[in-house]
């Protein structure tokens, strides 16, 4: 599956130390399938003097999840919402 990361940076290998608290799914490496989605998520770096960056990526998800706690939402729900609010109260 062709993912996509929006940032003020070209990245080849993503890290997940890099990453804020406090972000509406936790800590983490945020990928979208969206690439517009992507690109606006590099474009709020402008505002800090930086050039947005859209970084590609191939992901194999069953791989992903053999190997990593992954929690996936298909849609909106009451636990999508509960785990955001708890994710930004840290």
């Amino acid at each position: 599956m062709l993912v996509f990361h929006g940032s003020y940076c070209e990245i080849t290998t993503p890290d997940i130390k890099y990453s804020r608290n406090r972000l509406d799914f936790g800590p983490g490496f945020y990928l979208t399938p969206i690439e517009e989605q992507a690109i606006n998520w590099g474009s709020r770096f402008k505002r800090l003097g930086k050039l947005g960056i859209v970084n590609e990526y191939e992901i194999d998800f069953e791989q992903v999840k053999e190997k990593y706690e992954v929690l996936i939402f298909d849609d909106y729900s009451p636990e999508w919402l509960e785990f955001i609010i708890k994710c930004r109260n840290g």
